[in-house]
């Protein structure tokens, strides 16, 4: 609670947290918070041990990643998290103006590495399960296996090549639902064209 409100004698803040405290009374002691978690993840009918190890997992690796993905960070989430409800219920209690959604402070860029990194990884997991499903194949017939014929080096390849040469970041197959104008031709008709067109931003 003090990570939340700072000050104590805030009879507003503390009214406005109230009911979050009177719902999550019933959670007192940590494996049945992790548990709750864990119940709620989109992997079901998992025995008690597996849900709470989910639940961390989720904890340490997908919250809040920007502030740590190391064990024993849950202190320094904690305090991060208790801050931003803070902002939320200042802005709420209208005591601070509204965060400008435009700004370009609040932005998450996602630049060249990340993309081709996602990206990879991606192409590199479709790999792996074509290697799988042909092993899998190769058992269920009683075939030699055949790594040459189980690797299909072109997924990778042209993969890369068509996101690329398209700007549709992701599976060829799902072009419907990938990002489109990932990669562009750089404009070239003046020089203030060309330096307007590096510093564009897709939102």
């Amino acid at each position: 609670l003090e990570h939340i409100c700072y000050d104590m004698q805030d009879v507003q803040m503390l009214e406005m947290l109230k009911p979050c405290i009177e719902d999550g009374f019933v959670i007192q002691d940590r494996e049945v918070a992790l548990d709750f978690i864990g119940n709620r993840g989109t992997t079901t009918g998992l025995s008690r041990d597996r849900r709470i190890r989910y639940a961390q997992e989720i904890l340490q690796k997908e919250m809040l990643p920007h502030v740590s993905m190391a064990e024993g960070s849950e202190s320094k989430k904690a305090y991060f998290f208790g801050y931003m409800i803070h902002r939320l219920l200042l802005a709420a209690m209208e005591r601070r103006e509204l965060d400008d959604r435009d700004h370009f402070g609040k932005k998450r860029l996602d630049l060249a590495g990340p993309l081709l990194s996602n990206l990879f990884r991606m192409l590199f997991r479709k790999l792996t399960k074509d290697v799988y499903r042909y092993l899998q194949k190769c058992v269920e017939t009683h075939k030699e296996f055949n790594l040459t014929l189980a690797v299909k080096h072109q997924t990778i390849t042209n993969g890369l090549k068509y996101s690329l040469a398209t700007g549709n970041w992701g599976d060829q197959k799902k072009s419907m639902s990938s990002k489109a104008g990932v990669s562009q031709v750089l404009n070239r008709y003046t020089y203030a064209s060309t330096l307007s067109h590096l510093r564009r931003c897709n939102t």
